[in-house]
């Protein structure tokens, strides 16, 4: 696997003359701009950070700030670096740099799922322009752990201070010039991007949580961009000649995490009891109203790893109480805390869809509300029985392998279900070791087969992502990843 020439470079801009855009964000940044955290994608679609590798909105890897990558070796990558590029503050980003940035990352305290210990051994500069990343294992999926967020390059004046320093230390078209935290950041365009031109002369980032004040400030032509719009306000804004109204299917499914751990859920058939009692088309229609579509396993169909043919569960209430039935277990005896995180305000609706179906199976079900880091705790620990998860499978790694081994095999660091097979842990570890795309899909398909079969959670919904653009917006593109908005390009018209 290569990479391939130059790309996007060229003359250096001298900032646009395309205005002002306000970009409406769902989520503030939680971790003071780490990097190894959600910060990191915030800050790549402000159009400031940028990584070595860049993952398109076709799904193909190509340059960003190395030009070429190869496989030296087994366990061995090595990166040329794009020659004459400097981070904003005007230091070189060159190896010794990237080496620097990268090394940040893997010594962490909690290090970013993507790009660890656990899966890169080490970070060390060949020459001035080549960076070589070396794994304990042979891994096809290098390349991809590069292109995601959390491995992002900062100058190093970045990380001298007790936390992340964004100002004037990414290398993107779009420089931070000030924040309001947890409220705004104000940008300009960078004069010297290695890009080219940028459109845009300044843009501001907004942080605006409640998805009905988003569509307030877009309606109002307050924000130009706005992502994340509440399926309620569809009807209204759709009918809004000023607006351009997208839905981009989503790598992103939202499950009912069962904690196999403990009693009930560590018996497979009081899992696949609960899975067949949930109407899944009755919560797209419902809460989604029709902006997302009933899962089929992990992986959406339409993907080259769902199992061919792949189809969702159909409620069976008969089904159920025969399965339950099976495991010597009365529909009645249970009762099930679900948690549901507000963050997402869609969950409340979803949990109480839930437990009135499970209610119709005499299963009693509490419903436990609160912000996600409050919830979190007891999730990884083990606290817990049931909860609702918004998980993205290309979020770590634009490959499933990343997900699958981190959400489940036994000691994966996101194995919020505490799942563990010692035959699913084979088949992850041999799935992601494939050089081989198709051959490695394959594997994955047999995987998913396996976590919906076993019933390893509920999977219920594939989300879709509503974005909502003021016309006149031009050169913007929603990425399947959610990773650029504000990029050199973008313009008003």
């Amino acid at each position: 696997m290569g990479g391939g020439a130059e790309s996007g470079g060229g003359t250096s801009g001298s900032g646009g003359s395309g205005g002002h855009l306000v970009y409406a964000e769902q989520f503030p940044p939680a971790s003071a701009w780490a990097v190894e955290t959600n910060d990191a994608h915030s800050l790549t679609r402000a159009g400031c950070l940028e990584t070595l590798v860049e993952y398109t909105t076709e799904g193909e890897l190509e340059p960003m700030l190395a030009t070429e990558w190869t496989q030296a070796e087994d366990g061995a990558w090595e990166f040329t670096l794009r020659d004459g590029v400097t981070f904003q503050d005007g230091t070189p980003m060159d190896a010794e740099a990237v080496v620097g940035a990268l090394t940040h990352v893997l010594e962490v305290p909690t290090p970013a799922r993507a790009f660890n210990s656990d899966v890169i051994a080490k970070v060390e500069a060949v020459d001035e322009a080549t960076v070589r990343i070396t794994t304990p294992k042979p891994d096809a999926l290098v390349p991809l752990r590069v292109a995601n967020a959390n491995a992002g390059i900062l100058a190093p004046k970045a990380y001298e201070g007790k936390q992340i320093d964004i100002v004037g230390t990414c290398t993107g078209p779009f420089t931070v010039t000030d924040e309001v935290p947890a409220q705004s950041l104000k940008l300009e365009a960078n004069e010297d991007y290695w890009g080219g031109d940028v459109t845009l002369d300044t843009a501001e980032v907004r942080f605006i949580v409640d998805g009905a004040a988003r569509a307030t400030q877009l309606q109002s032509g307050e924000v130009q961009i706005a992502k994340s719009l509440p399926v309620a306000n569809l009807a209204t804004m759709e009918g809004d000649e000023n607006l351009e109204i997208s839905q981009l299917d989503l790598a992103r499914t939202t499950v009912m995490l069962l904690n196999t751990s403990r009693p009930p859920f560590d018996d497979p058939l009081v899992r696949r009891a609960i899975q067949t009692a949930v109407d899944t088309q009755a919560i797209v229609d419902g809460v989604y109203e029709g902006a997302s579509t009933p899962a089929v396993g992990p992986f959406s169909a339409n993907t080259a790893w769902a199992p061919e043919g792949a189809a969702p569960i159909t409620q069976d209430l008969d089904e159920a109480r025969a399965l339950l039935d099976q495991a010597g277990v009365a529909p009645e005896d249970l009762s099930i805390e679900l948690m549901a995180y507000n963050d997402r305000p869609e969950f409340g609706d979803v949990a109480a869809v839930i437990q009135s179906e499970l209610g119709e199976l005499g299963v009693k079900v509490k419903i436990r509300a609160g912000e996600y880091p409050a919830l979190e705790p007891d999730m990884l620990s083990g606290d817990y029985d049931a909860s609702l998860l918004s998980r993205g499978y290309l979020v770590d790694v634009a490959d499933p392998g990343g997900y699958l081994a981190s959400d489940w095999v036994c000691d994966g660091g996101y194995n919020l279900a505490h799942y563990c097979d010692p035959e699913t842990d084979r088949a992850i570890s041999d799935a992601t070791a494939i050089e081989d795309t198709d051959e490695r899909n394959a594997a994955y398909r047999d995987i998913a087969a396996k976590l919906q079969e076993e019933a390893a959670s509920v999977f219920l919904v594939h989300e879709k992502a509503v974005w909502g653009l003021q016309v006149g917006v031009e050169g913007f593109q929603p990425h399947p990843l959610d990773q650029y908005v504000l990029t050199a390009d973008l313009a008003l018209g």
